[in-house]
């Protein structure tokens, strides 16, 4: 018999979430293609700190695709991604961080729009969580923009690292991939914008729900703006823009097993 004691000491370790991420690195474990690299690993940046909670890593030649783990814990919850189209494509195209270096210097260190990932899924900006406060930013968008600059950070990090050795013949190429696993339930909400009523604001009658075992979660995550000759507002919107996958961890193994990455 469970005794109080043992039942308000098991309620706060799994509210910790440690336990979903410590099964989150079994599944990478287990993974034929990803390796485990780091657990609890810390950053820093000009702006905050934390720890990533996995960082995985699946090399190939000169090809070294990382991947940045945030394990999200929500009970009887469910993620609505809405998608104003009554029947959209799902996508492979993505926004990632990525580290090229090549001819003695590094060609690229920033967010890139030139890559395309498997398994494809749908994309959406728009996410709807339980306790969401109209003007503030939800939990998920609060974990995305943690989870890019924590991604980045790491990068900064490797780069440091690299550039203490001899660089003049290094050829490789680093891909970094920020996804949140969660417990959430994920769905997408498929309708026609036009018909949103007015009167309430609530989604039309015939809005399509549809589960998805993960979806590409691509939005405008960073306030910084650069100023950049002829620049335009629009341009650094569309500069601050992340790729952050969100996957169903009951889904995480397939997830792993159907990634594949290319320009």
């Amino acid at each position: 018999m469970i005794d109080n004691n043992e039942k308000q000491q098991r309620s706060i370790a799994d509210s910790s979430g440690f336990p979903l991420q410590l099964r989150v690195a079994e599944v990478v474990k287990k993974s034929s293609n990803w390796k485990l690299k780091l657990e609890e690993h810390p950053w820093r940046s000009t702006n905050s700190e934390g720890f990533i909670d996995i960082v995985a890593q699946k090399a190939e030649d000169h090809l070294f695709q990382i991947m940045v783990f945030e394990c999200k814990r929500v009970r009887q919850a469910a993620w609505v991604f809405l998608i104003p189209q009554m029947a959209p494509s799902k996508y492979t195209h993505v926004r990632l961080f990525d580290s090229q270096h090549s001819d003695a210097r590094w060609e690229r260190f920033d967010w890139h729009s030139d890559w395309e990932a498997n398994p494809e899924s749908y994309e959406s900006k728009y996410c709807s969580v339980p306790g969401q406060e109209q003007g503030r930013r939800n939990l998920l968008e609060r974990t995305a923009a943690e989870i890019a600059e924590a991604t980045e950070a790491l990068a900064h990090q490797e780069k440091a690292l690299t550039d203490t050795g001899d660089t003049s013949n290094l050829e490789l190429t680093r891909i970094y991939i920020p996804v949140i696993v969660t417990t959430a339930d994920l769905a997408v909400a498929h309708f026609e914008p036009g018909s949103v009523s007015l009167q309430d604001g609530c989604l039309p009658h015939d809005t399509r729900f549809v589960g998805v075992p993960y979806v590409r979660f691509r939005k405008a995550l960073t306030t910084e703006i650069e100023i950049r000759g002829m620049s335009s507002i629009s341009k650094e919107h569309a500069r601050s823009e992340r790729t952050i996958f969100v996957v169903n961890a009951e889904e995480l193994a397939n997830f792993l097993e159907a990634w594949e990455i290319g320009p």
